[in-house]
C-alpha cells in the first residue's frame, strides 16, 4: 500500500453513488484508503463524469468491443495495475469482473439485498427492490460479498438488514437499502485498510481490532 493507506479500484456502470458515498467517508477521514482509479463498463455513465470532475484516473472499457467477460477483464487488471491497486470495490457494476490470482480475496461487491435472497444473474438495481416488494418482504437489507467468477456466489463478507413497512414500494425500500449499503461498504473497506479479513474454507472472518 502506497504511503500506508489502501489504494482503492471502483468499477462502476451507472451513477456512481457508491463510489461518491466511498470519496467522501475518506474526504471526512472516517475511511483510511484512497481512490487510485474509477473504470465504468460504460462510457456514457454519469458516476465516470463524476470521477472526472472529482479528479480522479476515470476509464471506460468496451466489454462489446473486446469480446467478452475475459478479455474486458484482462484490459481493467491492466488499469488496475498501472494505478497500483490493492482492493477491487465493484460498485453497482453491472458485468462479469474476473478477478483472477492477482485480486483473489481482493475483489468485493455490494449487492442490495440478504444474499442467498434476490441474488444472480438478472437480480441488479431496482430489479432487487421490485421483486422484494412483490414477495411482500418484512426485511430487506445489503450484503458485501468477496467477488469470483460466478454472480453474487464469492464468501458473504458482511450483511446489514432493514426492517419494511407493509406501505414501503421499492423506490422507499431502495431508499432504506441504500442508507443500509453507505455504511457496510466503507466499514468493510476499513476491514481491509486494517487486514482484518481472513478467509477460511470458504468463509469470511473479520478479526478483532486490537489497537
Amino acid at each position: 500500500m502506497a504511503n500506508g493507506k489502501l489504494r482503492l479500484g471502483i468499477l462502476i456502470s451507472g451513477g456512481g453513488t457508491t463510489f461518491v458515498n466511498l470519496h467522501e467517508k475518506i474526504n471526512a477521514g472516517s475511511l483510511d484508503a484512497e481512490i487510485a482509479c474509477v473504470v465504468s463498463s460504460r462510457k456514457q455513465a454519469l458516476g465516470l463524469e463524476r470521477a472526472h470532475k472529482l479528479g480522479y484516473a476515470a476509464s471506460a472499457v468496451n466489454y462489446r468491443k473486446l469480446g467478452g467477460d475475459a478479455a474486458a477483464s484482462a484490459a481493467i487488471h491492466e488499469i488496475l495495475a498501472e494505478h497500483k491497486v490493492d482492493l477491487v470495490v465493484l460498485a453497482g457494476f453491472l458485468r462479469v469482473f474476473l478477478p483472477g490470482e492477482r485480486y483473489h480475496n481482493r475483489c468485493i461487491n455490494i449487492h442490495p439485498s440478504l444474499i442467498p435472497a434476490f441474488c444472480g444473474h438478472g437480480f441488479y438495481g431496482a430489479k432487487v427492490h421490485e421483486a422484494v416488494y412483490q414477495r411482500g418482504c418484512r426485511v430487506s437489507g445489503c450484503t458485501v460479498h468477496m467477488v469470483n467468477d460466478r454472480y453474487d456466489e464469492g464468501p458473504i463478507i458482511a450483511q446489514r438488514s432493514v426492517a419494511l413497512a407493509e406501505d414501503d414500494d421499492p423506490a422507499a425500500i431502495q431508499k432504506k437499502v441504500f442508507a443500509a449499503e453507505c455504511e457496510t461498504l466503507p466499514a468493510v473497506v476499513q476491514w481491509f485498510a486494517e487486514d482484518r479479513i481472513a478467509v477460511n474454507n470458504g468463509r469470511v472472518f473479520v478479526r478483532q481490532n486490537n489497537t
